[in-house]
């Protein structure tokens, strides 16, 4: 086998609408480490956000965007003996946060939660490159998950949405038989509306703006909403439900949306804020409906190690074309991005092609 290159191809991330497709050195394996070639990365909302946003405090700029990816193990770090029981050539699938496994939140359970995360493409550089590196810390929390032979990799980069979509319409107490509204009309929408079929609820309802995408939607078996901006929102989600949702999920970061939740709930029912909010975060709530409608209100934010693990089972039962995912060369990224955050394609995925 020829020796991998000394540089490659990486998707560097420097500021607001600051993206570049730089030659860096490849990154090599320390103990108990891993470097994999990627062969695809997702690009996420919150990839697009933090492109057209500006990053945040969290960043550590100039950084490698991308947490959504799948590749091959070309180097193990010589310690480590959880490193070592991942062989080199194994096709492999990294959930994107890493846990510290010490703190309080880890020791409960919520590693999502890790007073210490690190995270691909916010803090450590991520997999929207031709090469990444797993720190030992990913590989020892069990992070790296070896993908099977029949999962192709259209589907094992969906670990990510598909894990954190499962946490939040199980905070968000989805089962079967459940009436669920689902507020978004993108990537994250959509896998809501996949993930809540999976989990039995009798009828999945995706409100959003955009026809075209909501059509995706609908042939992934939701019931799609299409609103126009300026329309009383929970007034047309009332109309065309019929009755009142047991589940709302608020999919979209904007404050409106939760407030439009809380209004079409159910007595009893729960209201999952998921994601987090541009500008000012602040909502409004009828503090009598909360108290005497006992409605829940939840918040929902990426998911565990464990729940990641879940998700690429899950994964291998669904059919990745459903996701309609659009794919740009990473020769080609500043298209894919622009593509994405234009909204002309549902999700975008980066292909480590070299330029023809």
């Amino acid at each position: 086998m020829a020796a991998p290159p000394v540089t490659m191809l990486a998707a560097v991330l420097r500021g607001r609408d600051d993206l570049r497709l730089e030659e860096r050195p490849r990154p090599v394996a320390g103990p108990g480490e891993l470097v994999l070639r990627v062969h695809q990365c997702g690009v996420c909302g919150s990839d697009l956000r933090t492109f057209t946003r500006g990053p945040s405090a969290r960043y550590a700029v100039p950084v490698v965007l991308g947490h959504e990816f799948v590749g091959t193990v070309i180097e193990v770090g010589a310690v480590g003996d959880a490193a070592a029981a991942i062989p080199t050539g194994a096709r492999v699938t990294v959930a994107p946060a890493i846990p510290c496994g010490a703190c309080e939140a880890c020791r409960r359970g919520s590693d999502n939660l890790c007073a210490e995360l690190l995270d691909f493409g916010i803090n450590i550089d991520g997999g929207l490159a031709e090469y990444v590196r797993i720190p030992a810390r990913s590989v020892a929390a069990g992070a790296v998950v070896v993908v099977a032979d029949d999962l192709s990799d259209d589907a094992a980069i969906l670990g990510e949405p598909i894990g954190t979509c499962l946490r939040g319409l199980r905070r968000g107490s989805v089962t079967a038989r459940s009436i669920v509204v689902i507020i978004g009309d993108g990537p994250i929408g959509l896998t809501h509306a996949v993930v809540a079929r999976e989990l039995g609820a009798r009828r999945v309802l995706c409100v959003g703006h955009n026809a075209a995408r909501l059509a995706v939607i609908g042939r992934a078996g939701a019931e799609t909403l299409v609103v126009d901006a300026g329309t009383d929102e929970a007034g047309a989600i009332l109309a065309a439900l019929g009755t009142r949702a047991d589940t709302v999920v608020a999919a979209v970061p904007d404050p409106r949306a939760l407030e439009a939740a809380v209004r079409v709930i159910r007595d009893g029912g729960s209201v999952v804020a998921f994601g987090g909010l541009a500008g000012d975060p602040t909502i409004q709530l009828d503090g009598n409906r909360l108290h005497y409608g006992e409605w829940t209100l939840v918040g929902s934010f990426n998911c565990t190690t464990a729940e990641f693990r879940e998700a690429i089972d899950l994964a291998g039962r669904l059919d990745p074309r459903r996701f309609e995912a659009t794919r740009f060369p990473i020769h080609r990224i500043a298209d894919a991005f622009l593509a994405a955050a234009g909204r002309t394609v549902l999700k975008a995925v980066v292909t480590m092609e070299p330029p023809p």
